[in-house]
C-alpha cells in the first residue's frame, strides 16, 4: 500500500530592508510577500544606520511565513519581488558564487572576490529580501547556507526577530532570540560607550549610554497580517 506523503510546512523568517524610497519599498515588499506566501507574521519596523558604507538610514523588519516550498523556490520568489521594486542582484550573485567556489576549493576567499561581494552587499538599495531560516534545518540547502550568519551579527536582523519570536531558538546556537538579543545589545552598548569615552563628541563627556539602542522603532502601517 502506497503511503500518502503530506508536504512539510515550515516556518521561515525573511528579513526586509530598504534605504531608497524606503516606506514605499517596504510596503511593496510586504505586499509582495503576502501575495506569494499568504498571511505573514510581521515584526515592528526599525530605522537603523547604514552598515559598511556611508548612506541613508535603512528601514528594517522581519516577516514570518508558513510554507511547504523548497528553499530554492522561496528565494526565487524573493528575487522576483525585489526585481519588481528595481533591485538588481547580478553583480552580487556573481560575487557570491565566486566566493563560495573559493571557499569550497581552498577554504580561502581572495580579497578580489570578497571585494565584489562586499561592494554589492554594503550599498544603497530599494528592497532587500533575505531568507534567514528554514524551519529548524541547518546547513547548505539548495546551495544556500542556513540559518544566515546575519542573525547573530546584526542588530537590524536579530532585534526584530527577538520582538516577534522571542522564545524561538536559533537552529544552531540553541539559545532563544530574546536571550541572543540581550547579549548582543550589551556588547553594542559597551562598544558605543567605549567609543564615546575614547573620542567624545562635544557635550558628551561622561555621558551614559545605558538607554542607548542601535534600533529606532518607527510607526509604518503595513496593512493586515
Amino acid at each position: 500500500m502506497n503511503r500518502v506523503r503530506f508536504p512539510v510546512i515550515r516556518r521561515c523568517w525573511i528579513s526586509l530592508g530598504s534605504n531608497l524610497e524606503r516606506e514605499a519599498s517596504i510596503r511593496g515588499g510586504v505586499e509582495g510577500l503576502r501575495q506569494a506566501f499568504g498571511p505573514l507574521i510581521l515584526s515592528p519596523v526599525y530605522e537603523t544606520e547604514a552598515v559598511g558604507f556611508d548612506g541613508s538610514p535603512f528601514l528594517n523588519l522581519v516577516a514570518g511565513i508558513e510554507t511547504a516550498l523548497r528553499v530554492g523556490e522561496i528565494r526565487a520568489l524573493l528575487r522576483r519581488i525585489e526585481a519588481e521594486h528595481g533591485r538588481e542582484r547580478s553583480g552580487e550573485l556573481e560575487g557570491e558564487r565566486a566566493a563560495e567556489r573559493a571557499d569550497k576549493r581552498t577554504g580561502v576567499r581572495t580579497s578580489e572576490q570578497a571585494g565584489v561581494r562586499t561592494s554589492e552587499r554594503f550599498a544603497p538599495r530599494t528592497l532587500d529580501l533575505d531568507l534567514l531560516t528554514y524551519g529548524e534545518l541547518a546547513g547548505e540547502i539548495d546551495g544556500y547556507r542556513l540559518p544566515r550568519d546575519e542573525i547573530l551579527r546584526y542588530a537590524f536582523v536579530l532585534g526584530p526577530l527577538a520582538d516577534v519570536a522571542p522564545d524561538e531558538r536559533h537552529p544552531i546556537d540553541g539559545r532563544c532570540y530574546a536571550e541572543l538579543w540581550r547579549q548582543l545589545l550589551v556588547r553594542l552598548r559597551d562598544a558605543h560607550q567605549a567609543q564615546l569615552d575614547s573620542a567624545p563628541p562635544p557635550g558628551s563627556a561622561g555621558k551614559s549610554v545605558s538607554g542607548w539602542s542601535p534600533l529606532r522603532r518607527i510607526e509604518l502601517a503595513l496593512g493586515a497580517t
